[in-house]
C-alpha cells in the first residue's frame, strides 16, 4: 500500500474519531488522553509498514530500535506546539518525541487550511491564529482560555463529513508528519548528539540539512511528494522567534548564534533546491507527470518566497504586530480582500460615522486601512485594520474634531481626525503614547453603503 494513501486514511479516521475537545492550555488531558490511544499506533504502523522498508539495509540496520515516544505534552515545555525532537537516552537507546498536543493543533489547522481552500477563502488566518497564540496570554480571552482553532476560525462541525475536504487534508497533513518523522529519524541515523553547548552553530545546522536531505529521499523514494511542506513551515514562521521579539539588534544576534537550529532562510532555500532537485522522483507515480511536476515546483516556489520573508525586517515586525493585535473576530472566514469588521451606515449629514477606506501612514510609507465608527451625540468608538490584526479607538468630538485614544495590540496613543465640509472625507494625525502626530497621518473616504 501507498505510504501516503495509507497515513492520509488512518489519520484521518483518527480526526474523524476525535471527540469535542475542552482546554487546560489548549487542548484538556482527556481529548489528548483520548488521542494518544489512537495516534501512536497508527503513526508506528506506518513506519513499519511503509516507510521502514523503503530504508537501504544499512539504513534500517542504524535504525534498527529506535523508539517513537508520543508524550501528551512536550516534555520540553517551550518547544510546543512544535514538539518534534530527536534524543539519545540515558542507556544510549535512540528516540524520536513527537507530543500529541502538536499533532493535534497542526492537524486541527491543517483541516482548516483544506476547508478554506475548497471555499475559495482566505487561507491566511490558519497562521494569523497561531501568532495570536504566539503572542497574547490566555488571560486576555474569555474565561482565560485560548479559544479552540476550529471554532476560531469558523470551520463547520460537519467539515469531516465532506471527502473533498479530508482529500486534501490528509495531503497536507499527511505529507508534513511523515516528513517531520523521517527529519528525525534522520538525526537517529546520522548519530546526530542533539543540542547543547558542546554542540557548535555550525554543526548543528550541518545536522538539520542532513536531515532534511534524508527525510526528502526516503519520500522520493516512495514518490511521494511533501505538499504540506509550505503548510508547515509558514505556521512555524508564525511562531518562531524574530528580531521583533528581542529588546535590540544585538540581543537578536546573540539569539542567533546560540540558536541551534532556528528556523532559518537558509535552511529553507535548501529545502526549496532539494525539492526542485527531486521532483521527477516525486511524480513519477501520479498519472499527470507534468502537473504533478508543476505542483512540486509551485511547493519549492512557496517556501522560497518564505525564505525571502524571513530576511524581511518589516514583515517579521508585521507578524509580532499582526499575533499582538488579532482578536478572534478578524479570524473568521472571509474571501481576499473582503472587509474583517462589520461595516457601519453613517446618520445622514453627520461626520465621524459610517464606514472609511483610505491609507495609514508613517515616515516609512502608506499602508490601506479600514475604518469604522459609530457615533452616539458627541462620543464615538470605532475599530480600524491595515491587515495586521484589529485596532480600537474611543473618543470624542470637540469643536467639529474627532479627539481620540487608539489601541492595536500592546500598542497605544492618541489622534485627531477632522472632516472635510461636504464629501464625507476624513484627515489627520495619530501618535504614540501620548502624542496625538508623531507616529504618521490618515487619509480617508466614507464608502457609501446599501
Amino acid at each position: 500500500m501507498n505510504a501516503g494513501w495509507r497515513l492520509g486514511l488512518v489519520l484521518s479516521c483518527w480526526l474523524l474519531a476525535s471527540p469535542a475537545a475542552g482546554m487546560v492550555g489548549l487542548y484538556d488531558e482527556a481529548t489528548l488522553a483520548y488521542w494518544s490511544r489512537i495516534t501512536p499506533e497508527d503513526i508506528r504502523r506506518v513506519h513499519d509498514e511503509d516507510l521502514s522498508p523503503a530504508f537501504e539495509a544499512e539504513e534500517r540496520e542504524r535504525l534498527a530500535g529506535v523508539e517513537l515516544a508520543f508524550p501528551l505534552r512536550c516534555p520540553v515545555p517551550a518547544s510546543e506546539p512544535f514538539c518534534y525532537y530527536q534524543q539519545t537516552l540515558a542507556d544510549g537507546r535512540r528516540q524520536v518525541v513527537m507530543s500529541v498536543a502538536s499533532l493535534r493543533l497542526f492537524g486541527d489547522l491543517a483541516l482548516a487550511m483544506a476547508w478554506l481552500q475548497l471555499e475559495g477563502l482566505s487561507i491566511e488566518t490558519p497562521s494569523q491564529y497561531l501568532a495570536m497564540l504566539r503572542h497574547r496570554r490566555p488571560e486576555s480571552f474569555p474565561e482565560g482560555r485560548y479559544p479552540l482553532p476550529l471554532a476560531a476560525l469558523g470551520v463547520p462541525d460537519d467539515v469531516r463529513e465532506r471527502a473533498e475536504v479530508m482529500v486534501l487534508y490528509g495531503k497536507i497533513f499527511t505529507s508534513s508528519v511523515v516528513f517531520v518523522l523521517l527529519h528525525e529519524l534522520g538525526h537517529a541515523l546520522h548519530r546526530h548528539p542533539g543540542y547543547g553547548p558542546e554542540v557548535s552553530r555550525e554543526a548543528a545546522r550541518r545536522h538539520e540539512a542532513e536531515a532534511d536531505d534524508f527525510a526528502l529521499d526516503v519520500m522520493a523514494r516512495l514518490a511521494y511528494p511533501p505538499l504540506g511542506m509550505s503548510v508547515f513551515f509558514t505556521l512555524l514562521a508564525h511562531w518562531e522567534p524574530n528580531r521583533w521579539h528581542f529588546a535590540d539588534e544585538a540581543a537578536y544576534r546573540a539569539h542567533l548564534a546560540d540558536a541551534t537550529h532556528p528556523l532559518t532562510s537558509d535552511r529553507l532555500r535548501g529545502l526549496a533546491a532539494a525539492l526542485s532537485e527531486r521532483r521527477d522522483a516525486f511524480a513519477r507515480a501520479e498519472p499527470d507527470f507534468a502537473a504533478a511536476r508543476e505542483r512540486i515546483d509551485g511547493v519549492a516556489d512557496e517556501i522560497g518566497r518564505l525564505a525571502g520573508f524571513l530576511d524581511d525586517r518589516d514583515i517579521q515586525e508585521g507578524i509580532v504586530r499582526l499575533g499582538r493585535a488579532t482578536e478572534p473576530a478578524v479570524l473568521q472566514p472571509r474571501r481576499e480582500g473582503e472587509l474583517v469588521i462589520d461595516p457601519a451606515v453613517a446618520a445622514a449629514g453627520q461626520p465621524f460615522a459610517g464606514t472609511f477606506q483610505g491609507t495609514l501612514g508613517d515616515a516609512s510609507g502608506e499602508l490601506p486601512v479600514w475604518l469604522v465608527l459609530e457615533r452616539q451625540g458627541d462620543r464615538v468608538q470605532g475599530v480600524f485594520t491595515y491587515g495586521l490584526g484589529l485596532g480600537h479607538l474611543e473618543g470624542e468630538v470637540q469643536a467639529g474634531r474627532l479627539h481620540f485614544g487608539w489601541t492595536l495590540g500592546l500598542e497605544q496613543g492618541l489622534g485627531l481626525l477632522e472632516a472635510a465640509a461636504d464629501d464625507g472625507r476624513l484627515h489627520g494625525s495619530w501618535g504614540r503614547e501620548r502624542s496625538a502626530d508623531d507616529g504618521g497621518h490618515w487619509e480617508l473616504w466614507r464608502e457609501e453603503l446599501e
